[in-house]
């Protein structure tokens, strides 16, 4: 995943977000693949039931952001274990 800045309506400013590394440059992840969705505002400033961004509801949003914690986790974890 790497870090890229698009414009919230929602929150009237640029945010960061989460995007695949293999997404296509300047594009960024829809409802049709709400698994990669994940906008780093979520919880803090953002306060919506629908991602205006990504379209995508909060409750999917939360998911996407527990599925990388756990992740992030489990990668650490193996890279202590070599």
């Amino acid at each position: 995943m790497k870090t890229h800045k698009a414009y919230c309506s929602a929150c009237d400013r640029q945010v960061e977000v989460l995007i695949p590394e293999d997404l296509p440059e300047g594009t960024l992840p829809s409802a049709h693949d709400p698994s990669n969705c994940i906008c780093m505002e979520f919880g803090e400033t953002c306060t919506g039931s629908l991602c205006p961004l990504f379209e995508v509801p909060t409750g999917q949003m939360e998911e996407n952001y527990k599925r990388i914690i756990r992740e992030q986790r489990e990668r650490q974890k193996g890279e202590k274990e070599e």
